[in-house]
This record gives C-alpha cells, structure tokens and sequence, in this order.
C-alpha cells in the first residue's frame, strides 16, 4: 500500500484531491481497490456520493467538487440523468477500468482549467 501524499498531512484533502490520486493509481495499474475498496465504476460511484454526503453531514462544504459537477454538466454535458457511472460504462463497452479513467481524467481536465496542471504527489 502506498503512503498518502506528504502535502495532504495538515490539512483537510478534498474529493477532487483524491479523485485525482485515484487516477495515478489507476493509471500506473494499481486499480481503484485502494480508494473505494474495488475496482468497478459502481464502487468510485459510491464512494463519491458516501464522501459528498459526509462532507454535508458534518456540515462542511467542498466548492470545487461543487463547480466540478457543474463543469461536467455545462460544459461537458457529461451527466445524464442516469448517472455518469451508467453512461460511462456504457461507452467504454462495459469496461470498469476505462470508464473510471473517464471520469477521473475529466477530474483532472477541470483541476488543469482551474489551477493549471498538478504536480504527481
């Protein structure tokens, strides 16, 4: 198991945040196990609504993750009414891996516009 990047020690790490550390699993073939606890599209689904509704329960709030979902809407037109995780399946011909990276690479996308690209933790 990988350590947890030195620059989230201190501070409060936000879902874009380990969205993007998702993706650099993902893509060095480490699967998205780690974070969500398996690698399908349903699991990074869940997990992303189990974080959003702990953010609210503890009443904090997460803009970018905010302005991500709207960015994927508007912009993208990347959020059906079916859920994202439905449609991205679809499109990637049922493949888990690929349609996780679809969202995560958006993910990233929208951190570039928004910040410039990141550095690799």
């Amino acid at each position: 198991m990988d350590p947890l990047p030195k620059e989230w020690v201190g501070r409060e790490v936000k879902m874009l945040d380990v969205l993007l550390y998702a993706r650099e699993h993902v893509r060095a073939r480490r699967g998205l196990w780690f974070i969500t606890g398996l690698d399908t599209i349903d699991s990074l689904f869940a997990f992303t609504i189990g974080w959003a509704s702990n953010t609210q329960f503890n009443q904090r709030s997460d803009p970018e993750w905010e302005e991500f979902q709207d960015w994927l809407r508007d912009e993208k037109h990347e959020a059906p009414g079916e859920g994202w995780h439905v449609k991205y399946l679809r499109d990637c011909g049922g493949d888990h891996e690929r349609a996780a990276l679809k969202f995560l690479d958006f993910a990233q996308e929208f951190r570039e516009s928004r910040r410039g690209p990141r550095a690799p933790s």
